[in-house]
């Protein structure tokens, strides 16, 4: 095989994989302070994708666009959070797993009846095209992607490691009771884990939005499904299992589709993954313990 091909190939599996790992550490987040399965993650990245070709369109500016999409889905994550999930903490947690997938299902219905139910196209000439790169075309929108999500994962380490919030962050995933009477604001803490998963989140939709030049209203259903899929398989709670297990499943659908003759879907990939993980390493890739203090 052409190593120009092979390195093209590598390129597009690591955007993809990124944008799996930006759903899935905001999944993962969210699991490591609440213990609960964030469905309605993929209705809150659909909302990214929408406020993003919203602004933009009004504006004419991505800078201003990607910015105001990440505040507002920011915003929507921490409603979630303060007046739907935390009053149900106290009951058994299929409450807000029910009350998770009720969210979905009206984002959704609130996205086709404002939206309408057809595609709309995200185009932004800025990202389109390729440039050459050791005799590689990339797509410039891959290079951002790629980047992008670097950037975000160090701000985000740096916030969690590295500023009080983080702290409090960590040690309400390890322990949310003792926190509470260590003095730590829990309730805070959770909020910030909804803002940032969710700012994620419409990051990613943006770019994927601008990488197919589309937006609709169920392009969050299957990179959810996989999502909730990588925290398994990356191991409850564990950011950067997380972030292995979305790298990983963009480079194996990548060039599996690309280079294999086997019936099986690009997104059946992520299905057989967690079924072949869960048989051989049943707490996940970096599964060690609870929380994602490490």
């Amino acid at each position: 095989m052409n190593s120009v091909v092979i390195g093209q190939q590598m390129v597009n599996a690591l955007a993809l994989g990124s944008v799996y790992a930006m759903i899935a550490v905001g999944l993962a987040m969210i699991y490591g302070v609440l213990r609960i399965l964030h469905i309605a993650h993929a209705g809150i990245f659909v909302a990214g994708a929408y406020l993003g070709l919203y602004f933009f369109k009004i504006s004419n500016n991505f800078a201003f666009a990607l910015v105001a999409s990440m505040l507002l889905t920011g915003l929507l994550g921490s409603l979630i959070e303060r007046f739907i999930y935390r009053p149900m903490l106290p009951k058994p947690r299929i409450v807000a797993l029910i009350a998770s997938i009720g969210i979905f299902i009206c984002l959704a219905d609130f996205f086709r009846l404002v939206a309408g139910p057809f595609q709309l196209a995200f185009d932004y000439p800025a990202l389109g095209g390729r440039f050459m790169l050791a005799g590689m075309a990339i797509p410039r929108v891959n290079f951002a992607i790629i980047g992008g999500t670097l950037l975000l994962f160090l701000l985000l380490w740096f916030i969690l490691r590295k500023t009080r919030i983080g702290f409090g962050i960590r040690a309400v995933a390890q322990d949310r009771d003792t926190a509470q009477m260590m003095g730590i604001n829990v309730n805070l803490s959770v909020q910030v884990v909804f803002i940032l998963s969710s700012m994620i989140a419409a990051f990613g939709a943006i770019m994927v939005s601008i990488l197919y030049n589309s937006v609709y209203t169920t392009m969050g259903d299957m990179i959810g499904y996989k999502g909730l899929a990588l925290i398994v398989i990356g191991g409850f709670g564990s950011i950067p299992g997380a972030i292995m297990a979305g790298l990983l499943l963009g480079i194996l659908e990548t060039f599996f589709v690309t280079y294999s003759d086997m019936p099986l879907s690009r997104d059946g990939i992520a299905m057989l993954m967690l079924v072949l993980v869960l048989l051989v390493r049943p707490q996940g890739l970096m599964g060690k313990g609870v929380g994602y203090a490490r």
